[in-house]
């Protein structure tokens, strides 16, 4: 799960562009909010992905079109509630995840999917996952994207990859810390400089010299207002004991240079069934953007395949 490096923003130019593309559709969940999806492109396999955060957008999501259109894949984004384009609640019940479950559930019927393909990005991996526990009969292939199966494996991993940069920042100055290596993410935290951070993220997020601009507005539409609500749920999630029970053909990505262990990638592929792996080797966290040319190649394959069993 990405670390919040922008507040959200009041609407601007591109919000108000969103809300009057052509495809658009609020869809109300739970009752009373609206959360904003669009359909994007025509065609027999019906692919609705889920953004990291959670308060991430589905804006990440662009570059799926210009690789997937010839493929036939008619493509939903969807913008989970307290997200950039969707409605904003200060409600802590709505931070559980068998809500979100609830709410992935209210989109899939309003947009009538009744044989898709459902694909999680890192935070929305975990919802994919648990969505596919309790949905199965309504997906067609799962596949989740750098996201592992359990917070306590991948936070650890992210802490070893902050403690190493740390270790070299100081290195340069001269400098020790002691029990670097054991002392927390929260002990470690004075210690994530701008610098720290500017570096981990073109290390183990966005491995590209220069940011794409949809790639850099996604970013900057990140809400994290109402998220640490949230913490205590995510890091205390494990799939580990679940992972036996899902039941359709399933998509494992993971990527070279992520905070996801490339062995938790394998962990859950030798675990679900149905399932195959694929490591991005140049990617990072968004191997969709920083590692296309591999990503996508297993993704069209992935589809390809389900479908000729379908």
């Amino acid at each position: 799960m990405p670390c919040a490096w922008a507040q959200a923003q009041a609407p601007d130019s591109s919000y108000a562009a969103k809300m009057r593309a052509p495809g658009v559709q609020m869809v109300t969940i739970d009752g009373k909010y609206k959360v904003w999806t669009q359909r994007v492109g025509q065609g027999k396999i019906k692919l609705l992905v889920l953004h990291g955060g959670p308060g991430n957008t589905h804006e990440y999501f662009e570059n799926f079109p210009e690789h997937l259109a010839k493929e036939g894949v008619e493509l939903y984004y969807y913008d989970q509630l307290n997200s950039y384009h969707s409605d904003k609640t200060p409600d802590k019940e709505v931070w559980r995840i068998d809500r979100f479950v609830e709410e992935v559930e209210q989109v899939r019927q309003a947009l009538g999917l009744e044989s898709f393909y459902l694909l999680g990005h890192s935070w929305g991996g975990m919802l994919a996952l648990e969505y596919a526990t309790k949905y199965p009969q309504h997906i067609k292939g799962l596949i989740t994207s750098n996201i592992g199966y359990k917070a306590t494996v991948f936070n650890k991993h992210r802490y070893s990859q902050y403690a190493d940069i740390i270790r070299r920042h100081t290195a340069k100055d001269g400098k020790t810390i002691a029990g670097l290596d054991t002392m927390g993410l929260v002990a470690l935290s004075p210690y994530i400089t701008p610098a720290v951070t500017k570096e981990f993220r073109s290390l183990h997020m966005m491995r590209l010299p220069q940011e794409p601009p949809t790639f850099t507005r996604s970013q900057a539409h990140i809400t994290r207002t109402y998220a640490g609500y949230f913490m205590p749920y995510m890091l205390a999630w494990d799939f580990s004991e679940r992972l036996a029970g899902i039941k359709p053909p399933t998509l494992i990505i993971g990527s070279k240079h992520d905070f996801i262990p490339v062995a938790d990638i394998e962990f859950m592929q030798r675990r679900i069934p149905n399932s195959q792996h694929y490591i991005c080797p140049e990617g990072s966290h968004y191997a969709m953007w920083d590692d296309p040319q591999h990503y996508f190649p297993t993704l069209i394959k992935f589809l390809r395949k389900t479908e000729r069993k379908g």
